[in-house]
């Protein structure tokens, strides 16, 4: 693609080369934030840079996100003036930059030849960063920017990746002009859309913006749409916003959404936009699965037009100022659901589901907080739990797997809304609110699943291996039985032969396995697929070394209950013995699970949930 839009300097593509000429300089003013990239985000941009110089050709570039700038004269520490470059939006892209062309010239031989002059960064409020060798205990942007530099240095030692095809892409000794004067082929380029707020006569219109949006250059849906807010800035007859406005208050929520415990409370694990603000956007256009990726931008061009239609003027909007307010509007609202303990987890709970964001919002908009609160539970009463009380005690889990994981996944949502009431009453007098949220983001990150809690009595377990592993356990469980020794030793004899053999010892194994399975699970009732014999278990802990006891699970449950692993609190009750009865003094025995802690299992799932149902 050749370069295009050469009469509007203000609004180009400009190569990352041009701005090692030494005669570059950044001003970040007050408003803006500190450095704050993650290791994702550096990650992130490291890949795809990587990606673009090993498979780039002649004359291709790759386009980061827009750099916003405007001209600005300010007074150095030394009292001199300075000339350069205001940045309204892209602190963090430059600076990212900057920590790698800084590794870059100290790690490889082509950098240290070239004749690059790195641009500096000038901070209003702040100190100067050292860039080349950034302080961890300095300030929070030398933390971060000495985070940054150690994500680059260990991403390039465990990454195979040409530091010389990067620096060719970064780097480059010619200027445009030399280039076009001695006819010198265009090698390939990392740019940046380059934007400046002043000499608004300069900015032709979107057409431009689309012209540099076409062939190579990679941009977002949520890259797109900000450029359309940062070109509607400069139009004073009809919009009241202020670029510095809208960078500042579009990084506040870009940032917010990096936590992973609002981001996966609002959205589910096969949601992957782009960029994470993305979700705000796709609501307001109401973007659907099969809508393709550049459907809310061009919801937001036909508003840049000035083409309202009915679909913008259903939502009341008329303008992109207006459009700013209805972003900030749902954002507020998704963050009001995340800071009320009972919303939270109701909508957490709809979400985790399949219940969408839009549905959700329809039904609580405009409502007080208790009538959200009900408008909450009748959704998931109709749309999810819509059984009889008297039914679930019969469902299994082959047959009934779905119901089964909604009705526990509740069960440890409301027993986690509960807990909040109890602790809050509790903390009355003291003015201490300790606050407990299940976190959506450990259960969808991690393979939780329905899985029983005391084994089957028929042996499921086939492989050699698998016996194994599941006989390695025997001797680490305690038990009172007066024969526990010899079984003991059976098992360690019968682990040998089998390590040893490397085959199956005849019958023996399945004699032993139901033989400990009837000492430790002493159960009138031989069904164990209904709701009172199975809980939320990790793939870890349940598959982990076969058809595992309750004794050896309730063992790693606890050993991970002290590392900090997070545990859906009514698995760790239940295997901790907290809705067991002990009317007959033996259900509390630590390594049993019997008939009778299944009924009181059974008994506080209905105490705590029978609310929603039928």
């Amino acid at each position: 693609m050749s370069e295009t839009n050469e009469e509007n300097p203000n609004f180009r593509l400009k190569a990352v080369a041009e701005l090692l000429d030494g005669n570059h300089h950044f001003y970040i003013p007050s408003y803006q934030r500190g450095y704050r990239w993650d290791e994702k985000q550096v990650e992130d941009l490291l890949k795809d840079i990587s990606d673009f110089a090993s498979n780039s050709k002649k004359g291709d570039f790759y386009c980061l996100q827009p750099v916003v700038v405007k001209s600005k004269t300010w007074e150095k520490n030394d009292g001199s003036d300075i000339t350069g470059w205001e940045v309204i939006d892209g602190q963090q892209r430059l600076t990212t930059l900057l920590l790698l062309l800084n590794f870059l010239r100290k790690t490889s031989e082509d950098a240290k030849d070239s004749k690059a002059q790195f641009y500096k960064i000038y901070y209003q409020t702040r100190p100067e960063l050292d860039f080349e060798n950034p302080k961890q205990n300095e300030d929070i942007d030398s933390f971060h920017a000495y985070t940054a530099k150690n994500v680059i240095e260990n991403w390039f030692s465990i990454n195979t990746v040409k530091k010389s095809k990067i620096v060719e892409v970064l780097f480059d000794d010619y200027t445009e002009a030399q280039k076009k004067q001695q006819r010198i082929e265009w090698d390939p380029q990392v740019k940046v859309i380059w934007y400046v707020t002043e000499n608004e006569k300069d900015i032709d219109s979107i057409k431009i913006f689309n012209n540099l949006n076409k062939g190579k250059i990679k941009l977002t849906n949520a890259e797109l749409i900000k450029a359309l807010f940062i070109l509607k800035t400069n139009d004073r007859k009809t919009e009241e916003l202020k670029i510095e406005e809208l960078a500042y208050e579009w990084n506040e929520i870009e940032s917010s959404l990096q936590d992973n415990r609002l981001w996966y409370f609002i959205a589910n694990k096969n949601y992957n936009p782009a960029t994470r603000i993305d979700i705000i956007f796709d609501f307001i256009t109401e973007k659907n699965e099969k809508d393709d990726d550049d459907f809310a931008y061009r919801k937001f061009q036909t508003l840049y037009d000035n083409s309202i239609d009915q679909f913008w003027t259903n939502k009341k909007v008329q303008n992109f100022t207006e459009a700013w307010r209805k972003v900030k509007e749902v954002y507020q609202t998704f963050i009001y659901w995340y800071e009320d303990s009972s919303i939270y987890h109701y909508v957490g709970y709809l979400i985790y589901n399949g219940i969408s964001i839009r549905a959700i919002y329809n039904e609580c908009s405009n409502k007080t907080k208790s009538d959200t609160i009900k408008a909450l539970q009748s959704l998931i009463k109709t749309k999810l739990l819509n059984y009889n009380k008297t039914d679930i005690d019969s469902f299994l889990k082959d047959d009934n797997y779905e119901e089964c994981k909604r009705i526990l996944l509740f069960f440890n949502i409301e027993t986690s809304i509960k807990q909040q009431i109890n602790q809050n009453t509790k903390a009355k007098n003291t003015d201490i609110v300790s606050y407990y949220k299940f976190p959506f983001d450990l259960y969808k990150l991690n393979d939780w699943d329905i899985e029983h809690v005391g084994s089957k009595k028929e042996n499921p377990l086939k492989e050699v291996k698998d016996k194994i592993v599941w006989l390695r356990f025997i001797p680490h469980i305690k038990c009172d039985h007066e024969k526990w020794y010899i079984i003991v030793r059976e098992a360690e004899e019968l682990l040998k032969a089998l390590i040893e053999k490397e085959k199956d010892e005849g019958n023996k194994f399945q004699d032993l396995y139901s033989k400990i399975i009837g000492i430790i699970q002493k159960n009138e009732n031989d069904t164990k697929d209904t709701i009172d014999n199975l809980a939320l278990l990790d793939y870890g802990t349940n598959r982990g070394y076969g058809n595992a006891l309750f004794p050896t699970k309730r063992k790693t449950i606890i050993e991970n209950d002290i590392k900090g692993v997070f545990i859906p609190i009514c698995t760790k009750n239940l295997f901790l013995k907290y809705y067991s009865s002990d009317d007959d003094g033996n259900s509390q025995w630590k390594n049993s699970w019997e008939d009778n802690d299944r009924k009181s299992y059974l008994k506080a799932i209905h105490q705590t949930i029978d609310f929603i149902l039928k």
